[in-house]
């Protein structure tokens, strides 16, 4: 369940008026937490992407947006949304996703995938190991769907 603090974040995240300073590493995690709890794990994904995308154009910064980045930290704190009902256990639980997540995703990814001008445009699927659940999520869905889809 959100609490208020969360509901603001996620309003002014979603509406663009959270100032770009205050948008840091963490900030994007909570807001795609938020997204997440209150929307689902597929909607809760589509309107964050989407949200992230106005955000960037709004502040002027779209060409900082990483499709595969965006949504593999998605993929990651879906797979752990169940670990806590609000948002400081999550985060507690989670540390790792906050403080260095560029070095989850690199356990993921190799750097030459990662980084490249591909996976920056469009979802690219791990090279190294899935993500926590991908069979899970296929098999539940009949095959085929990814994050991307």
């Amino acid at each position: 369940m959100l609490e208020s603090g969360d509901r603001g974040l996620l309003k002014s995240f979603e509406d663009g008026s959270l100032p770009e300073a205050d948008f840091d590493h963490e900030r994007h995690v909570h807001a795609a937490w938020c997204c997440l709890q209150r929307y689902g794990r597929q909607d809760g994904r589509e309107r964050f992407v989407t949200a992230l995308r106005r955000f960037v154009a709004i502040h002027g910064a779209a060409d900082k947006y990483h499709e595969t980045i965006t949504r593999a930290f998605l993929e990651l704190i879906a797979s752990r949304l169940s670990t806590a009902a609000d948002w400081q256990t999550f985060r507690n639980g989670n540390r790792l996703i906050v403080e260095d997540g560029m070095s989850l995703l690199l356990c993921h990814y190799s750097s030459e995938v990662l980084f490249s001008d591909m996976a920056r445009r469009d979802f690219v699927e791990p090279d190294i190991t899935p993500f926590p659940g991908a069979e899970s999520d296929s098999a539940a869905t009949g095959g085929g769907e990814n994050i991307g889809d």
